[in-house]
């Protein structure tokens, strides 16, 4: 075992040990806006309960899932855009 971790000691690291404080912040964030993402989509009959209107062709209950797939791709890149941007 080297000194850092013997300094840590046991548990969870939920970001490695140096790493400045606006990359932990954005890293909750998107941790954040995740979650609802995910949970928006499991929960999506609340919101989109209804069939009839169709939206690009698909019924409005799955045009909503597609929207929030897209949406959490588009938040991926974002994400993995930033932490190469800050690899650098």
């Amino acid at each position: 075992m080297n000194n850092e971790q013997e300094k840590v000691g046991y548990g969870i690291a939920v970001f490695r040990p140096g790493t400045p404080r606006g990359a932990k912040i954005r890293g909750i964030i998107f941790f954040i806006i995740f979650c609802i993402i995910i949970l928006v989509q499991s929960f999506y009959w609340v919101f989109a309960n209804s069939a009839k209107p169709f939206v690009l062709g698909m019924p409005f209950g799955m045009f909503f899932i597609v929207v929030f797939i897209t949406a959490e791709f588009v938040g991926l890149v974002i994400l993995y855009l930033l932490e190469s941007k800050d690899m650098e």
